[in-house]
Parts: structure tokens; sequence; C-alpha cells
């Protein structure tokens, strides 16, 4: 018998006066057992993932990818900033949210009970008090005939895993936030020194041409568009302070604190990239991104909310049941009656049933069934849309790694020749060979590659971290406590 059947033999049953109570808590225990949670369903794509990237490393990456960096202040930046960061606080906010929501879905599928009780006092023209004190227990549950309790609270579980799944997706964004904003500091810093050592080494070539020039042997143009550049190199530290400031209170808020509260070691450089990490399968991909999944199970609440909204078209019926007693007692002259009669009375029990038929609503519940419809095969477009960014994001970054990998290496080969072309026109210039214009010119070349270079190893650390933000998958958190609002009452 299904359990269709078997609720409308309970309902004719109900109707019955006769009808023994056990049999009736048998037929609720039963109904209150089939409210359980559906199990995901399988989603058919319209499109065929890939059978491979095209490149991939040898060791997996790490739940926590940045271990993978060996970079230990990063670790401890990253410990700090899963903890205190307050919009992923927010997010795990959103989370109990969502929890909560799944109980208040899920409570529909056990009988409500209600307490009640009054007192009244009376007295007649003997002088005689009486008092009434009467007690009761109402219950009500609605029989779930056509799955619409279950199907909404199988929903709103759904909706909790979509939740985990995007808590997980703000804590990957912002460990690669994190991630990023530490080496752009450590490249200012660097980008600093740099400037520091090529002022100093400029000083240097301006004293040596400003001797020449006393000597009559070089220009004063000479000597001015050397007094340029060493200006110019110091206006541009002033710039790189700017940003290095920038940077950490960036870093600061990142990990929940205030600006300038800070600590952070001031002789870091960038880290020197580990081999690239296993991308593993394209479908294997599709089950540890958790933004694909935080889809996949709008796509299991959506399919429900459907059967809920067409579960809600079909007639309703109602449990309702009561038990009340009345208590009297006898006042006489300030003492009980010597023989109180009624002291309780008999309790009183009531089981009844009610249908709710919708007749005429204007089309309302159609429009619900067309409007949760349309939400699913919304959320359907999005979870493949999500596959699809998924797959490029990891192809975007292993190629932007390699191309920049090779810019790298093209600049260190430019930077090793201009140092060459920098020791040739030295010599040339000590012995008249050339003019200081072309020393300048070479000059001002090197300079610029060295921090084009140091740009590019940062660049190329952004690029693994993308790799890393698209391949990552959940970790294990700790779960923080819920903020309140301290109100003093004085």
């Amino acid at each position: 018998m299904n359990i269709v059947s078997l609720t409308r033999a309970l309902f004719i049953r109900l109707m019955n006066p006769l009808l023994p109570y056990p049999h009736l808590l048998a037929g609720l225990l039963f109904m209150m057992m089939t409210g359980c949670v559906s199990e995901p369903k399988p989603v058919e794509l319209t499109t065929t993932p890939p059978n491979s990237f095209s490149q991939s490393g040898q060791h997996p990456l790490p739940d926590k990818w940045w271990i993978a960096f060996g970079d230990k202040d990063l670790d401890r930046l990253m410990d700090i900033a899963l903890e205190d960061n307050l919009s992923l606080l927010a997010t795990w906010d959103r989370l109990k949210q969502a929890e909560a929501i799944a109980v208040r879905e899920g409570a529909p599928r056990f009988p409500s009970v209600s307490a009640t009780s009054n007192a009244s006092r009376s007295r007649d023209n003997t002088g005689m008090e009486t008092d009434r004190f009467a007690l009761g227990l109402s219950a009500a549950y609605e029989l779930d005939l056509w799955g619409r309790i279950r199907a909404n609270t199988s929903a709103a579980h759904f909706e909790v895993h979509a939740s985990q799944a995007d808590l997980a997706v703000a804590a990957i964004t912002l460990s690669a936030e994190t991630a990023k904003t530490w080496y752009s500091l450590l490249e200012q810093r660097g980008l600093l020194a740099l400037l520091e050592r090529q002022i100093s080494s400029n000083d240097q070539i301006l004293q040596l041409v400003t001797m020449r020039f006393r000597q009559g042997i070089s220009s004063a143009a000479d000597v001015l568009r050397q007094r340029q550049l060493v200006e110019q190199t110091r206006g541009e530290t002033n710039d790189v302070r700017s940003r290095i400031e920038t940077l950490s209170h960036r870093l600061a808020v990142l990990l929940g604190k205030v600006p300038k509260s800070l600590d952070i070691p001031n002789e870091k450089a960038l880290i020197y990239l580990p081999p690239l990490p296993s991308t593993g399968l394209p479908v294997e991909l599709l089950q540890r991104r958790p933004d694909v999944q935080a889809d996949f199970y709008q796509v299991q609440a959506a399919d429900v909310r459907v059967a809920a909204a067409i579960a809600d078209r079909f007639p309703r019926i109602d449990l309702l049941g009561a038990l009340t007693t009345n208590i009297t007692s006898t006042l006489t002259g300030g003492s009980f009656a010597s023989t109180p009669a009624g002291l309780f009375s008999s309790w009183l029990a009531t089981v009844a049933a009610q249908v709710f038929v919708p007749l005429i609503d204007g089309g309302a519940r159609r429009a619900e069934v067309d409007r949760t419809k349309a939400v699913l095969s919304e959320v359907l477009h999005n979870y493949e849309a999500t596959i699809l960014q998924a797959f490029q994001e990891v192809e975007d970054a292993l190629i932007r790694e390699t191309q920049q990998r090779e810019k790298t290496a093209n600049l260190e080969e430019q930077l090793r020749l201009a140092t060459q072309v920098i020791e040739r026109l030295r010599i040339r210039y000590i012995y008249g060979g050339t003019t200081f214009l072309d020393i300048l010119n070479a000059l001002n070349s090197q300079q610029a590659i060295e921090r084009q270079i140091l740009t590019a190893r940062r660049t190329l650390i952004d690029f693994r971290v993308d790799l890393a933000r698209a391949l990552a998958g959940a970790w294990d958190m700790p779960r923080p406590e819920i903020r309140q609002l301290s109100i003093s009452t004085g």
C-alpha cells in the first residue's frame, strides 16, 4: 500500500468516532517518518567535459593550497585571515541562517502542540466563592499526502549544502586575495630596495660625470641629464612608499585588523615557485570545486521546490486534537467546603480533521508552478555556466603561467645583455670612444628591465595563485560563535 492510499485509509478511520487512539498514533508516526530528506539526483549536462587539461604537474595540490608555497609568513597570515576576516565571518552567519531555515521548514513534519490555561473566581448571593481552573492541550498536524512538506524540507537542506559550499568559495577567495596582497607588498618592498640601489649607482655616475665636466671632458648637458635621472628615480620611490602603505592597510583589513596594527616582517623577499601542481581530471574538478557544488545543490533545491509547488495545488488534510480538564474549588468563609464535589472533573479528549481544497485562486498556484520551473531552468543554466567557467579558469591560469615564465626568462636575458652593454660603453666613455648619451640610454634600459623582472616574478606568483584558486577544494574550518549585541539594561 502506498503512502497516499494509506493516508486516505487513515483519514476514513479518523472520521469514525470509535477510532482507537493507538491507531491514530501509529498513523501519525508513520507520516512523520516519511518526511525524510531527498537524495540528490544526477544532473545531465548538455556539454561534455574534456578528457584532460592541457598541462599537469606530478604532485597533487593540498587542500590548503598555500602550504605548497613553503612560506611560513604566508601560513601565519592565512591562519589569521581565515579566523578573523569579517566578510568570512558574515558568510558563516549566512550558513547558520540557512541551517535555522532548514529546521524551520522541517518543523511541520511533526505535530505542533500548545498548552492553554485560565482561571476565574465567582461569588454567589450566599457569599460562597468558587475558583475555576481550566487546563488544556491542543495539537495540529498536516498529513503530507502529496509530499509538499517533505519537498520544502529537502529544498531547505539542499540550500544548507549550497551555503556550506558558498562558505568554502568565500574562504578560497579570501586566501587568494590574501596571498596576492602579501606578494604585491613584497614586490613593492623589493622595488623600493632596488630603487635605492639604483639611486646609489646613479649618484656614483653623477660624481664621475661632474668630475669629467670640471676637467673639461664632459659637457654641462651630461651633468644635467644624470641629475635628472637621479631625481627621477628618487621621485619613483615616493610612489612606491605610498603603494607599500596602502597594501599594508589592505592586508590588515583582510586579516580583520585595523590598518597600521599589523606586524609584517620587513626583510622578506619574493619566493620562487614550486613545480606545477597536478591539475587532475576535469571530472574530478567538478567534484572538488565548491562553486560547482553550490550550484549543483541549488539545482536540487529548485527541483524539489517545483514538486512542492505542484503538491500545493492538491487538497490538504489537517488533524486537530484537544485534551482539556476543569478544576474547581469551593471556599466558604475562607475555607474549603467539607466535601468539595467536582474538585477534578474528567478529562475530555477530542479529535477532528479538516480538509482544505483549493478551488478558485485566480491561477496563483499554477503561476507558482510555472515560476519554480523557470527558476529550475535558470539554475540549471547557471550550473553549466559555472562548470564551463571552472574549466576556463584552469586553462587560463595554465597558459598565463607558461607565457609568464617565458617572459620572465626573456627579461632576464635582456638584463644580462644590457649589463654587458653598460660595461662596454663605460670603458669606451672613459677613453672618449662614445658619448654620455649612449651610456645614459643604456643605463635607463638596464634599470627599467630590473624593475620589470621584479614585477614579472610577482605576476608569475599571481598566476600560480589563480591556478591554485581554480583547482582548490574545501577544507575543514572551526565554526565561530554567533556574535551577539551586548545591551546594557542599567
